[in-house]
């Protein structure tokens, strides 16, 4: 089985499928996960991909837009393939006096580690949920990223009531 993902860019990638994978090509790609210089060959069904787009996802407090330095892993991918499709509009509730937690509407990739979380930081809770914090905690989570603000700044925008959260795809 093949899968494209709809984000990154494919410039001048040709793909062709069948039964069994021997090489990836990518001729004209951006980004670090990209592959160079190889083919996909195969003798039944081509499909040719043209977009210099690059895909990326902003966050969104109270819509003001917030720089986050995301991850680089699956539940990212897929939580930006998502908001691709449309906004993900997330109602945030106070918790525990150093979070905010609201649930992203259906189950994501996990691959909880047991971490201490800092103030800043974006996580996967339990598949479903979204967990951005303004204190620490230590549990088992799914590390999505990091806001590029101040420590000031994030106490700022999370610990005075809840808050909406916007998660929204970008192109390059």
């Amino acid at each position: 089985m093949i899968s494209i993902s709809a984000c990154g860019s494919t410039e001048g990638v040709t793909v062709e499928t069948d039964s069994e994978l021997s090489v990836v090509s990518s001729t004209k790609s951006k980004g670090a996960d990209d592959v160079d210089d190889a083919e996909l060959h195969s003798s039944d069904t081509e499909t040719k991909i043209s977009s210099s787009e690059e895909c990326s996802m902003k966050l969104l407090i109270n819509e003001k837009e917030i720089p986050v330095i995301w991850e680089n892993n699956d539940s990212v991918t897929e939580i930006m393939e998502e908001a691709s499709k449309g906004d993900i509009t997330v109602s945030m509730s106070m918790y525990s006096d150093n979070e905010q937690v609201g649930s992203l509407g259906k189950s994501y990739t996990r691959n909880d580690k047991q971490t201490t979380t800092h103030n800043g930081d974006i996580v996967l809770y339990s598949g479903s949920n979204i967990v951005l914090f303004y204190g620490s905690n230590s549990w088992a989570y799914t590390r999505l990223g990091k806001m590029d603000l101040s420590e000031a700044e994030v106490t700022e925008l999370l610990s005075n009531g809840d808050v909406s959260v916007r998660l929204t795809s970008t192109r390059n």
